[in-house]
């Protein structure tokens, strides 16, 4: 099932670079800007998808380890907010944070900042017609730890489902469809870079009233 997935998810983007390229060539006046443009999204996607799948073999494999250092999570978390600006100015979406930071922590800052980033993609694709995201960084355990989590407005998740949306390409409905923004490897490679730092985290969810998905660092 995990070839046939990957397989699909390489082939889209292959088919589509292939596709422009011969019409780019054999019709007069195709050789647009737009056209161009397509071609390179799809070859951006396609590495994307070859890196996320380099990084989860690494991780898994005990290749790629944290070098941790310490540094202000908040900073990281505006950081990563400020990349989704156009997708908030173009396609409408609200992708709100809140913090009661500063907040200083030990860990691997660009394995966090992926982290970060693939639970705002994951929000982004499954959140409401509404196209809200809540992001919120707060203390906790008397200013000991610290919590980030990422609310959408989704459809939820089921109970019996939650232990394995943490899978490889697990999808509630089962229907292979394609993600908005990312691979459908981000939540593993979340909870592979997650479990290395021997973070705590989890997701609670509500049939109808959408998911939040959240992680806990000293």
């Amino acid at each position: 099932e995990l070839i046939a997935n990957i397989s699909h998810d390489l082939r889209t983007p292959l088919t589509m670079i292939s596709g422009y390229s011969e019409v780019m060539r054999d019709l007069p006046g195709e050789n647009t800007p737009e056209n161009v443009q397509v071609i390179i999204d799809e070859t951006q996607r396609l590495t994307e998808l070859v890196n996320d799948l380099l990084d989860l073999s690494k991780l898994q494999s005990g290749a790629r380890k944290p070098v941790p250092e310490r540094f202000d999570l908040t900073e990281t978390v505006e950081s990563v907010m400020s990349r989704y600006r156009k997708l908030t100015e173009k396609d409408g979406y609200c992708i709100d944070l809140s913090t009661d930071g500063p907040a200083v922590v030990t860990a691997d800052r660009t394995m966090l900042l992926q982290v970060i980033y693939n639970l705002i993609n994951n929000a982004v694709n499954y959140t409401g017609e509404d196209k809200s995201v809540s992001v919120v960084q707060q203390l906790t355990d008397g200013g000991t730890r610290v919590r980030v989590s990422v609310t959408d407005t989704g459809e939820g998740i089921p109970a019996d489902r939650i232990p394995y949306i943490w899978d490889r390409y697990y999808k509630i409905d089962k229907v292979h469809r394609r993600a908005m923004i990312g691979t459908g490897l981000g939540l593993s490679i979340v909870k592979q870079i997650l479990e290395n730092h021997h973070a705590t985290y989890g997701v609670e969810s509500t049939p109808g009233t959408g998911s939040t998905f959240w992680f806990e660092l000293p």
